[in-house]
This record gives structure tokens, sequence and C-alpha cells, in this order.
């Protein structure tokens, strides 16, 4: 409902913890409702970093929340049940939002995991809160959110048939979302002042708005040419307003933006200008926890587009739906595993439009990487186990792929389109390459050429694809 009201999905994030330990809850039982709602409308609940959700199941004591929340509070005008009535509830779903609603839980709720439920077997295990989002009148169920985390049911979600254990038999209605958002906003054109972070006064530049932001917040940047090096140093959003014109230009300085804190995410920006010095970059990760997320960005003009350097084994990084160009290496991940790389336009970078060293498990699908002077994607010096497949279109580029000192990665489904060299591989074993379409229509095995070397010796060698196919994949 905040999102609704600010018009953006900015991934509000507030304190459940603070909300059940402050308005009575415990964890023998749980909570009252009502007084969860109550607490709401006279006290507001705090963002997220004041009280961060439990790791461990037991009751933390009252002092555990910051003690500034009373300062970054949400707060309900107002709140009352609806009728039992299914027209009702559509009607407040349409007219004012999600409605959170009592239901009773079965044993085979807990197995549930697709399609519509209703009840069939098992024992009463106790009343449970869920939201209601949404309705489908054909058939005719509810669609719920719940919060149990995304292993149950249908990754968090699930479907259920109208008038089942209860489902309409209390259900809120919540009016007046106000307060203190998690939010603050960013606009070159504030330049006389105030600033204080809200839509009237934003920050004039993003460092100012990701420094006076908590944790957990997001950082909203209105359309402009921001000329700044950022650093981010805390779990932030950096969202901009529009990719083409939210511009974050590095001046020919170093690093553009620094992430050094975790489960960052960055959208909807150009980033561009990095200084020239070797490993200058758009986007560098230097947290060895990671976990970043880049999405939906034009990232053009650095010496390397995004740097993924150093990482934990388990940690993890997503980059999305980025347009990567006129770099030297579109993408360079440098000892970091479990990268996803999906749906990007990797293209006229004057290196690699991706190199990889001694990184693991990646999983490259659905990119168009063309037009690299070099190699559309480098895996080099113990890169193994990653999957390069989904549909990836590679093309134009001086190498297509390229493996050296790399083991036991998968080349399947990709299109490899008028590349100078399609593929090659040097002292690499156990790779696999399957159903991909190397430029033109083959009714006969796919030889990929390579060498190793044993000693001071040099032998080539040769890596087959068995199956090519005889058309490319659409994408």
């Amino acid at each position: 409902m905040v999102q609704i009201k600010v018009n953006y999905s900015f991934g509000c994030d507030l304190s459940e913890a603070h909300l059940f330990f402050y308005s009575g809850g415990n964890i023998e039982w749980g909570s009252y409702p009502e007084n969860d709602t109550q607490f709401l409308k006279e006290y507001g609940i705090p963002d997220e970093a004041c009280w961060p959700y439990p790791k461990e199941r037991y009751q933390y004591p009252l002092n555990t929340t910051s003690p500034d929340w009373k300062n970054r509070t949400v707060k309900i005008t107002d709140w009352r049940y609806l009728p039992e009535d299914q027209i009702e509830i559509k009607k407040a779903l349409v007219t004012n939002g999600p409605v959170p609603t009592y239901f009773i839980v079965y044993t085979d709720f807990l197995y549930h995991k697709k399609g519509i439920y209703q009840h069939k077997w098992g024992k009463i295990l106790g009343p449970h809160y869920v939201t209601i989002v949404g309705y489908n009148d054909n058939p005719g169920y509810w669609i719920c959110k719940n919060s149990w985390g995304t292993k149950y049911q249908d990754n968090g979600w699930f479907k259920i048939k109208y008038g089942q254990c209860s489902i309409e038999k209390k259900s809120f209605y919540i009016t007046g979302v106000d307060g203190q958002f998690p939010i603050v906003y960013v606009d070159d054109d504030n330049i006389a002042g105030p600033w204080n972070g809200s839509k009237d006064y934003p920050y004039a530049t993003i460092q100012d708005g990701i420094d006076n932001a908590f944790e957990g917040w997001t950082v909203f940047v209105f359309n402009g040419i921001y000329n700044e090096n950022i650093v981010i140093n805390k779990t932030i959003n950096l969202d901009g307003e529009n990719r083409h014109s939210t511009i974050i230009d590095g001046g020919g300085n170093e690093h553009v933006i620094v992430v050094s804190s975790p489960n960052v995410k960055i959208s909807g920006f150009t980033i561009q200008n990095s200084g020239k010095d070797p490993f200058n970059s758009g986007i560098k990760t230097l947290t060895l926890e990671s976990n970043v997320t880049i999405i939906n960005n034009l990232i053009q003009d650095n010496d390397l587009g995004i740097f993924l350097n150093y990482g934990y084994e388990t940690t993890w990084n997503i980059i999305k739906d980025n347009i990567i160009q006129k770099n030297r290496d579109g993408i360079y991940v440098h000892w970091s595993s479990n990268t996803e790389i999906s749906g990007n336009i990797i293209q006229l970078n004057s290196n690699d439009g991706i190199e990889t060293e001694c990184s693991q498990n990646l999983k490259v699908k659905g990119n168009t990487i063309s037009e690299n002077e070099q190699c559309g994607i480098y895996l080099r010096t113990s890169s193994n186990k990653n999957k390069i497949n989904g549909k990836n279109v590679i093309s134009k580029n001086n190498i297509g792929i390229k493996i050296e000192n790399s083991n036991k990665n998968r080349v399947t489904g990709n299109n490899f389109i008028k590349n100078k060299k399609q593929a090659t591989f040097y002292n690499s074993f156990f790779n696999i390459w399957h159903r991909n379409y190397w430029n033109r229509p083959r009714l006969i095995p796919k030889l990929i050429f390579g060498a190793i070397k044993i000693g001071l010796i040099r032998f080539n060698k040769i890596n087959i694809d068995w199956r090519p196919v005889l058309l490319p994949y659409r994408i």
C-alpha cells in the first residue's frame, strides 16, 4: 500500500519483528491481528533496518530495535473488518489495496505446491494470516501472499478456492498509509535547497542520498546528469528514473560506482566514463559477501563495464537486462562465483564481452554478445563448471567463445553466428558442447579445434558437438 501511494514499486521493507513483539506477539502462540493493526494506527512500524527479521527462533528483548525508531515509522489512519462477503473483498482489492485475511491451516496445506488449494485431508494446525492480492472468478480463487518464504507453495504465493478454510472470515480493510517511507529522493535540479530527501526537497547529489539513507532503504534518482564517483557502503536499492536519461558520469576518474556492502541493487541508469587505467570500472564490487543485483542499466565507455571482484563461494550476483557497450571488457568476473548473466546486450567492447578468471557456477543465458573485438566469452584460469546455455546469440566477434585452462563447462543451446572463429580451447578438459547452432545448418557433428600442452610439447585436440541444431534458436 505504501508503494501504491508512492506510485513506484521500490521494494518497501518494514520491520515485521518490531510490529510482532511490540504489539504483544510471542513465539509460543503468535500475535493478535487486532493488536497489530491498533499498533500500526497508534505508533506505526519502522523500516526493516531498525529491527531485522530474527535469524534464530526465539524472542528478542524489546531493546533489540533501533533507539530512533519512532522517527522512522509508517502509520495507518484506521482499520476495520470487512464483511464475510466475496464482493466486498474484491471491491476492497480494486479500490484500496491488498487485504490481510485469516484462514485455517490444515496439514495438507503444508504439502500444497501449485494449482488451486482446497482442503482434503489432515488435522487443524491453527489459524494463520496471509494477504489476498488478487482473484480470478473463473474457476474461482483468491491469489494470496504467504510469509513462510519461497520454499512453500508457489515460491511463497498460493491460490485458494473461494470459501475454503474460513479464508473470507476475518479480513481487514486498512486506510491512510502515511509517515516516513523507507525511500529518499535525489534531483540535481534542486540546487537551492532545502535538502531533506523528501520528494519536495530531494538531495542534489546521489552520494548525499546514499549517505542519508538507512540500511535497506531505496535511493530514487530523478533524471539528470550526475557528475559523481559514488561509493555504496550500505545495503540499499539505487534506482534511476530512466536508464537513458538518468546519467552517472565518472568524469574519466577511477570507478564510477564502488559497491562495498552486500545485497545492493542498482537499476535504471546510464553509467559511463570511468578512468581509463586498467580495471577502472563503471561498477566495481568490493565486498566478499557481494550479492549485488545490476539490472536495466546502460553501461558504456569505461575500462571495465562491470567488475565483479572476489566473493565468498556462497555469494551470488545477478547481471540482467543491461546494455553493456563500448568498454574495454564488458563484464569481468574475477574470483566471483554463482553469477547469473542473463538478457543483456553486450556489444562493441574493445576486448572481450565477458571475461572470467577463477570463477565457477556462472549461468550465462539469453544474452546477445556481438561485435566485441576479441572474444564474445573468454573463460580462463580455473573458470570451471560454468553453464553457457539458454539461447545466447554470440555473433560477429573475433572469437565466439574461448576456454583456457578451465574444465567441466557446458556450452549448450547457443547460436554462434558470423564469428571469425566460432569456438576454441586450450588446456581444457571435460567441457561439453551440445545442441548449438554453428552459423549454418549442419547434419554432421561440429568439430571444435583446440590444443593441449604436455610438458613443453603442444598437441592439437578436438572437442565435438555431436548434435548441432539445423536452425538458430529464436530469442
